[in-house]
């Protein structure tokens, strides 16, 4: 018999900026507003153990790009998509 499985989303998270960088860790997956508003997203590939600073590999196909807690950046963890349900 044929059951149908719609696409399941993963839960969303609330889109409140990550005050605290020690409660992020690699393959979290964030999103980065500059100061000058630009925005990208993308996994975290690599993190320092003191927390301030870490690569982000983005999602937009630009490569890695580094993060520094100095640089004036606001950084949120959101829930990835996932295009298809397990069966």
């Amino acid at each position: 018999m044929y059951r149908h499985n719609p696409v399941r989303r993963a839960a969303a998270l609330p889109h409140a900026p990550v005050p605290d960088w020690s409660k992020l860790a690699r393959d979290d997956y964030v999103e980065v507003r500059t100061s000058s508003g630009a925005v990208f997203a993308g996994t975290i590939d690599m993190i320092a153990a003191n927390r301030s600073v870490f690569w982000v590999i983005r999602s937009d196909g630009a490569g890695r790009t580094m993060v520094y807690s100095g640089d004036d950046v606001s950084v949120t963890k959101v829930a990835r998509r996932r295009e298809f349900a397990a069966a």
